[in-house]
């Protein structure tokens, strides 16, 4: 018996410590009515009619208005409150609206009509509100309006947390601030820190001059600070330029953004992409940069243009036209034309793509060094190039060791249909070509003149004019010294020449020949 008594003590703790079906018991106690013009009583229907300047007390609520039905029964205790309604819960809550029904027992505000709730964050109007007294949560469906001294928030479904100050919207949610609005599926608000928490679908949008635009599906915004980190699916709009990555993290006071992985950004008025891991945008001074894989595409729809570099930048000039450059170890690839130096300049202005450092370029079958090269492009094709002081043209004949050449201080090639058709040698020219008849070469033809004009037809030299002082001869092929086919400074650098839009990323070594003969060269 004892035992028994034991047990049954136990069971009787545990009972109080887990009620039935897991819902803590609330302690019930009574609706004070303070005040009332006048009253009547419906014993039948348990139902107890107040009307006229009604004010009544639930614990820590107070609750005013025009009538009052209460109803008070074993399985239920309500009330129904008409006109005028008034709300002051903990002396910090405020609540307005025209009809309210109150269970007393699970204290469920239920306000509808010209609903307006208040504490010292915000102020909350909607027709449908339904206040948990026990949490302290308000829940507002079919729209609702949320105001602090910041940002005004609308939505049709709302939840607000009145003491974490936590506000969550969903559908149709829109944000109106001072210096953007928002547009969501799903945000989050921190009433007090005014922190924007991005849950879904977002479009920011900037009221400066430049209507700056942002698109996520993850991330905040600091609406005091201007400060945003974003981290799905990212979309960052300024004037006529779009940029994506993983994460942004984007500070509007400063106007500066930074992007991480996967970037993409592209200049739809210049037909221009950029691509890299790391990106770092300065909206006041129109420049940005972006490195770790680099790539600047400039799109054709006959024939793109992909270069790689360390690092590429990006600025405006006075004009605001764009300036592209790219630093150290630069390699691009297109059908027509491929190149590497260690830095290159593009100008929007004039399409003029600029190289320096040791620039080689190979169009039409030729090799082209100097010391400064310039492309002018326009509508996808290569206009013109420039190679600007020990300018130096080498093609070769085939698979064979024979290479047409042409040297100067400048020259001038002029395209057709992205095929180069003539060169035009501005002092101190010289060549060496192998003339063939029906495809058999038949010497070697060596001559120097101060200006050259070289015509090219199917990728072979097939005419050249010596226009000053000419001198030159020309040597069967069987009484040619080898020493003589080669002009001074000759270099044949076939093996740095990209092949594809994806070999503008690999490092290039020197052929194993070369090595070796640079060792020997060192070691006389």
């Amino acid at each position: 018996m004892a035992r028994a008594g034991i047990w049954v003590g136990m069971l009787c703790v545990l009972w109080g410590l887990f009620p039935v079906n897991g819902i803590a018991q609330v302690k019930k106690s009574k609706v004070n009515i303070l005040n009332s013009d006048n009253f009547s009583m419906d014993t039948q229907n348990s139902l107890r009619k107040f009307i006229g300047n009604v004010h009544m007390k639930h614990d820590d609520v107070l609750m005013w208005c025009d009538s009052l039905y209460q109803v008070e029964r074993p399985d239920t205790n309500y009330l129904e409150a008409f006109g005028h309604v008034r709300v002051i819960k903990n002396d910090s809550i405020h609540m307005t609206g025209d009809y309210m029904y109150y269970d007393s027992n699970k204290k469920m505000i239920q306000v509808r009509r010209n609903v307006t709730l208040k504490d010292p964050q915000i102020t909350l109007k909607t027709n449908y509100l339904d206040y948990d007294g026990i949490f302290d949560i308000g829940y507002y469906f079919n729209w609702g309006n949320l105001k602090d001294e910041v940002n005004t928030l609308d939505s049709k479904q709302g939840t607000y947390f009145t003491q974490s100050k936590l506000a969550f919207f969903k559908d149709s949610v829109k944000v109106v601030s001072p210096d953007y609005d928002i547009y969501s599926d799903t945000l989050k608000y921190n009433t007090e820190t005014k922190l924007v928490y991005i849950l879904g679908p977002t479009n920011i949008y900037g009221k400066g001059e430049d209507n700056n635009t942002l698109y996520s599906e993850d991330g905040w915004y600091d609406s005091n600070l201007g400060h945003a980190e974003l981290y799905k699916n990212n979309r960052l709009t300024h004037l006529t330029y779009t940029g994506y990555g993983d994460t942004m993290i984007i500070d509007s006071i400063s106007g500066m953004a930074n992007l991480y992985r996967n970037i993409t950004l592209i200049d739809s008025v210049n037909d221009v992409i950029v691509k890299g891991h790391y990106a770092q945008m300065n909206r006041e001074t129109n420049q940005s940069f972006v490195t770790d894989s680099a790539l600047l595409i400039l799109c054709s729809k006959q024939d793109s243009l992909f270069l790689h570099g360390d690092t590429l930048y990006m600025e405006q000039d006075s004009a605001k036209n764009q300036i592209l450059r790219a630093f150290h170890k630069v390699r691009f690839f297109s059908q027509d034309i491929q190149g590497v130096c260690d830095s290159m300049v593009y100008l929007t202005a004039d399409s003029t793509v600029t190289l320096y450092n040791e620039p080689v370029t190979w169009a039409s079958g030729y090799q082209m060094t100097a010391e400064k090269i310039s492309l002018l492009t326009g509508n996808g094709q290569i206009k013109q190039f420039y190679l600007n002081n020990k300018a130096f043209m080498v093609g070769r004949r085939w698979d064979t060791e024979m290479f047409d050449q042409i040297k100067g201080r400048n020259m001038t090639g002029y395209f057709k249909d992205n095929e180069l058709y003539m060169v035009y040698v501005d002092g101190s020219g010289e060549t060496i070509y192998y003339p063939d008849d029906q495809g058999a070469i038949i010497g070697v033809n060596r001559a120097t003149s101060s200006n050259i004009r070289i015509m090219i037809e199917k990728r072979r030299v097939t005419d050249i004019i010596f226009i000053n002082k000419p001198d030159g001869d020309l040597t069967p092929l069987f009484l040619v010294d080898p020493r003589e086919e080669r002009l001074k400074d000759f270099r044949w650098l076939k093996y740095l020449q990209p092949l594809d839009k994806y070999d503008i990323f690999n490092t290039p070594q020197p052929p194993k020949q070369e090595e070796e003969e640079d060792e020997a060269s060192d070691n006389s």
